[in-house]
């Protein structure tokens, strides 16, 4: 079955420049980690219910053994640390769940 990996994060104030990135670099993984089906990333625009949290990011991977191997995967590993981590506010909050695709 399809795994759903949702990630909400609490992000500083980035620039454009910044947040294009990030974005730009989160979305190349499907590209570099096995197993990625789609993945997207972006803020908000629903902050009235967002209860502070700034953006999203969802990757559909192929099985639960492709998102166990997405974790410590280094092209995510990179990201996380050079990207995501430098700019978010506090640690995201992450669901997983299956579905059939």
């Amino acid at each position: 079955m399809v795994v759903k990996h949702i990630v909400l994060f609490k992000m500083k104030q980035m620039d454009e420049a910044v947040a294009g990135r990030v974005k730009s670099n989160l979305e190349a993984l499907k590209g570099k980690v096995p197993g990625i089906i789609a993945i997207s990333f972006g803020p908000t625009f629903t902050t009235d219910r967002a209860q502070g949290f700034t953006h999203a990011l969802v990757v559909d991977l192929k099985d639960k053994e492709a998102l166990q191997a997405y974790g410590p995967h280094p092209e995510h590993v990179e990201v996380l640390n050079n990207d995501l981590k430098p700019n978010m506010e506090q640690p995201p909050l992450a669901m997983d769940y299956e579905y059939e695709g």
